[in-house]
């Protein structure tokens, strides 16, 4: 029989567990939902204790249809940023706050140019209010008595880590922001007293490989998850890593983007450069060892959904299939540049390719004559424009090779070909879409001695090119000026309206 890998995916939303053949062949699989708890606006955080409990659930569910004692490793990748806490008695500090959570907006608006630049030449990344320091700056200001208690600085996946096997880690990945400093990959001083943050460095853990082992599974979680004790877990990374494993990426160079929930662009590199005002976010592959350049627009497939979802007798569907469709059937025939309609997607702030907490979406060039099929393809060509614009700002150029695409929004075949129209480069789809799980399952696999993840997430999986139609180029190019022209302008109105009184 085949070895059995399992990979767990501790989400926002949901936590996944599958166990795979070493060929990449799934065998299980298990799914958790998880709760996300907003006591304030603004405010995003989760129970750390119920995070572990559907892990556990998560993994029961998974080993239910396959032999627990042929399972050899635990490869582990989870939600990232955010703040989660220990004390002295290793217990958790109250709730987790999330990555998304924006209560910390008003310690960024108040570091000087600066400050932020300081931390920008350790992290090359330009901060969001979720990111560790932000977060803890505002806990040491609105409640002192937990910021005093905070013994040991984690992440998701070092808490799942920590609950498998009692052992603490974090993995390069998880590290990288806010205070690690990417050229000596040590913990900078100077970032830490940029963000008034001095006291949190002998909490921080030192970074490892993720595909280094953390250590074995403890006895207490071997009776609570059903596996047996004692089997190798790997030292747990940010979820995109593991994505970016299962895809097969480890090479400067290698590009892959996400069209989920939110959206991401991810570009391999083997060094990046020194900037006040970095565009995007850095951190170092699950590897510890190349850098990925993350450019992270807060809005993707969201836009699609919010606008079906306001169309419910024309635009709803018991599936997101039957949705897609009936707005495709509209979009279709729209010309490129959605007769002149053009969307800004940041109907949740923005954080890439620039950072806008308060940062809205909006229509622009409606006419009277406008129509809902040019609005819905709008918001397509909206997401689009969005992603070229990550990766314009980081690179200057568009992309000279395909660009692997993952998440809900690459189902969708329309979109997919508007994204290889308005990038103008080869789109490849994958028909998986379990990397981050395979990922995961794979960086086990290598901590326990099986080989480099990145080669062994290799494996047969059929994929669709979509390649650029070189007729809509030039609208293209016409209307992603207009786009640019028109966030410009809207991020100056943002800053004049968030000062304004409420």
């Amino acid at each position: 029989m085949k070895p059995l890998w399992l990979g767990i995916d501790v989400g926002t939303t949901a936590v996944k567990a599958a166990v795979y053949q070493s060929d990449g062949t799934q065998v299980s699989y298990g799914e958790c939902p998880s709760e996300v708890i907003t006591p304030k606006p603004g405010h995003s955080e989760q129970d750390m204790s119920q995070v572990w409990a559907g892990v556990c659930t998560a993994i029961g569910a998974a080993l239910q249809t396959v032999d627990a004692s042929q399972i050899e490793s635990i490869g582990l990748a989870a939600q990232g940023d955010g703040l989660w806490v220990l004390n002295t008695q290793k217990e958790p500090v109250g709730p987790a706050i999330l990555w998304n959570d924006t209560r910390a907006s008003g310690v960024l608006s108040d570091l000087s140019d600066n400050q932020l630049a300081t931390i920008a030449h350790a992290c090359h990344t330009s901060l969001w209010p979720g990111t560790m320091g932000p977060l803890f700056r505002w806990l040491q200001s609105h409640a002192p008595e937990q910021a005093q208690q905070v013994a040991h600085v984690m992440h998701c996946a070092g808490w799942v880590g920590y609950c498998l096997t009692g052992e603490m880690a974090v993995d390069y990945s998880d590290a990288s922001i806010p205070f690690l400093d990417l050229n000596s990959r040590t913990y900078s001083d100077s970032a830490l007293s940029a963000l008034g943050a001095e006291g949190l460095k002998p909490a921080l853990l030192l970074p490892k490989s993720a595909e280094s082992q953390l250590g074995t599974l403890s006895a207490k979680a071997a009776s609570a998850t059903g596996l047996p004790a004692g089997l190798p877990v790997s030292v747990g990374t940010l979820d995109l890593s593991a994505m970016i494993v299962g895809m097969g990426m480890d090479q400067p160079g290698d590009t892959m983007m996400i069209l989920g929930t939110t959206a991401v662009v991810n570009i391999l590199t083997d060094q990046v450069s020194p900037s006040d005002r970095p565009v995007g976010a850095s951190a170092y592959h699950a590897n510890g060892s190349t850098l990925t350049r993350i450019l992270a627009p807060t809005t993707g497939a969201a836009a699609f959904d919010w606008f079906c979802a306001l169309h419910p007798q024309t635009l709803g569907g018991e599936t997101p299939a039957e949705i897609a469709g009936k707005l495709n059937a509209l979009a279709k025939d729209v010309p490129a540049g959605a007769n002149g309609v053009t969307f800004l997607p940041h109907l949740n702030g923005e954080r890439a390719p620039f950072v806008a907490p308060d940062a809205t979406g909006a229509f622009f060039g409606l006419r009277s004559t406008s129509t809902k099929a040019d609005m819905g393809r709008a918001v397509m060509e909206g997401a689009a424009f969005s992603l070229r614009d990550c990766y314009v700002s980081e690179c200057g150029h568009l992309p000279k090779g395909t660009v692997q695409l993952t998440g809900g929004g690459a189902k969708n075949a329309l979109w997919c070909q508007i994204i290889a129209d308005v990038m103008q480069t080869p789109i490849q789809v994958s028909e998986a879409s379990d990397h981050g799980l395979w990922g995961a399952a794979c960086l086990g696999a290598a901590a326990n001695g099986k080989g480099v993840a990145s080669t062994l997430a290799d494996r047969s999986a059929t994929t669709i090119v979509f390649n650029p139609n070189t007729a809509n180029a030039t609208a293209y190019d016409a209307a992603f000026a207009t786009y640019k022209t028109l966030s410009n302008a809207a991020q100056a109105l943002w800053a004049q309206t968030s000062k304004e009184p409420q």
